[in-house]
């Protein structure tokens, strides 16, 4: 008889998660186009502020999350077909659409676009640890629903192919998946249904030369419920929405989450994971 699979125990974990201050500006912007502009923004470290969360494990529970309810749901998907996960071009080749596939499926669109991807491994030495590939210690969204919306005019381009499946439903959608087992810095998300959307958010925006993006920054508040999975494996993607064209009016469904320390697991090595973006489109109603 086959020795059954070992199933890990849950673990909630007490931790720290940084946040935003109340600040009475709902708009905060950072220009690089003007003097000052970097000056500004090592200035907003200022706004920062740690504040002590407890972070669920819903390991054997995963199915009571949905996207449609929570915001974010953990699914089982296996990619037989991707037989080194080290192998940064064949998980861009293969990874890829079969991620697009996953995503259509469980939100049953019939269109998406990936319009970025991002391969997180984050190595010891100092100069590393500075790459904007490591884990993001604080508490956002990657957008706010203005920026979700820019975003989707400059990734269609064609104006009238914009209209076109805005009357539809757009959903942002960010799939975060472990390239190994997940244990130093794994990410947690903020139940949607726990978050003032009016009250406990601020825009965040950046003004390059080549253009603007504006991500949402969190106050804390003691009704924010917060989740991860331990031990996550390749096979155990985390979908979670950046924005929902159907929840625009109560904040856009932009789920906050953030990256954590996990006291047990300090000094493990650094974690590696890839996160892959894109626009899933649901046709309006008949």
């Amino acid at each position: 008889m086959a020795a059954a699979a070992v199933v890990p125990s849950k673990k909630d974990i007490q931790t720290e998660l940084v946040y935003w201050k109340r600040l009475e500006d709902r708009l905060v912007v950072t220009d690089f186009t003007q003097p000052g502009g970097e000056q500004r923004f090592a200035e907003q470290e200022n706004y920062n502020e740690r504040h002590p969360v407890q972070i669920h494990d819903i390991r054997g529970e995963e199915a009571k999350y949905t996207l449609d309810k929570n915001g974010f749901q953990y699914v089982r998907h296996d990619v037989p077909e991707l037989d080194d996960w080290s192998d940064e071009e064949k998980i861009k080749a293969i990874l890829i659409p079969k991620t697009e596939e996953l995503v259509r499926q469980v939100t049953g669109a019939t269109k998406s676009i990936v319009f970025t991807h991002r391969i997180r491994c984050l190595a010891t030495d100092s100069a590393k640890r500075a790459d904007n590939r490591a884990p993001a210690h604080s508490v956002h969204s990657d957008f706010t629903p203005t920026g979700a919306l820019h975003n989707l005019d400059i990734t269609v381009k064609d104006p009238a192919e914009v209209e076109r499946l805005r009357r539809g439903r757009v959903l942002a959608i960010n799939v975060w998946r472990p390239l190994k087992t997940i244990t130093k810095d794994p990410l947690a998300v903020c139940d949607w249904q726990s978050v003032n959307a009016q009250d406990e958010w601020i825009a965040y925006r950046f003004v390059f030369p080549h253009g603007w993006n504006e991500l949402g920054k969190v106050v804390r508040s003691a009704n924010h419920k917060w989740y991860y999975l331990s031990r996550q494996q390749p096979n155990e993607p985390l979908l979670f929405k950046q924005f929902d064209s159907r929840a625009t009016e109560q904040g856009g469904c932009t789920v906050a989450h953030s990256a954590f320390v996990d006291p047990e697991f300090v000094d493990a090595e650094p974690r590696q994971s890839i996160e892959i973006k894109m626009f899933a489109f649901i046709p309006e109603e008949a």
